[in-house]
């Protein structure tokens, strides 16, 4: 399998004090415009994966997540930071696709 380089930096985890889960990953991309990682709804607009897929690939990797919808947008929500290293290293490159 060939390893894809990230078009993005991690800057920031925010995990909440009250869950110890994990909320958000902030996260740059090449020209320095933030964006958060979580926010999976970026994936199914541009019908990289759906929500289904995306749960596939969690169960996969062993990723404890929970799915939120906020609107418009599908959120997760991760269980621990492993969890979140884990959803960066395999979840993560999907962004490349459409990050400039």
């Amino acid at each position: 399998m060939k390893i894809l380089e990230n078009k993005f930096k991690v800057s920031q985890i925010l995990v909440s004090k009250e869950t110890q889960k994990v909320e958000k990953i902030y996260a740059v991309n090449t020209k320095g415009e933030p964006f958060d990682l979580l926010e999976i709804s970026v994936l199914e607009h541009f019908n990289i994966l759906t929500k289904e897929q995306i749960q596939e690939q969690l169960e996969l990797h062993q990723i404890n997540a929970t799915l939120k919808m906020d609107g418009y947008r599908t959120l997760l929500t991760l269980c621990s930071k492993e969890d979140a290293n884990l959803y960066i290293e395999h979840i993560g490159p999907y962004f490349n696709s459409v990050l400039l």
